[in-house]
């Protein structure tokens, strides 16, 4: 009888000293910063120029598309007509595509609406 004792003694010492240490280290978890108000964090706003929902197309001269696919640093861009906003990061690796469309999008490819380029880029990353 008197093992028992010990075993059930020995037991409940392990467990109190398991249930302390889980409080501890509930207690000790890092905590989410909370935001500074007045503040806007970079991630919480986007230029508008970067929405992908632009199913409108732009108004443009007849010789003029507003779109242009290209490659800059092995990854493909979409930037609008004057070639100096970014409209779309595609995250896409050039080297997915032939080498014939390669050096197309080196030089960019030019579409009239952001539902083509969204085409153009599905028919190659199937």
């Amino acid at each position: 009888m008197r093992k028992i004792h010990i075993c059930f003694f020995v037991v409940s010492v392990f467990l109190a000293a398991a249930i302390l240490a889980g409080g501890w280290l509930l207690l000790r978890r890092p905590r989410q910063a909370d935001p500074v108000p007045g503040q806007v964090m970079e991630t919480e706003t986007a230029p508008q120029d970067n929405a992908v929902a632009n199913r409108e197309p732009l108004v443009f001269l007849e010789e003029e598309k507003p779109y242009c696919l290209v490659a800059e640093d092995g990854f493909l861009l979409v930037f609008l007509h004057d070639q100096e906003n970014v409209c779309l990061d595609t995250h896409m690796p050039l080297s997915e595509f032939p080498v014939s469309e390669q050096e197309r999008l080196m030089e960019g490819i030019w579409f009239d609406t952001m539902t083509e380029v969204l085409s153009y880029l599905e028919s190659y990353s199937s």
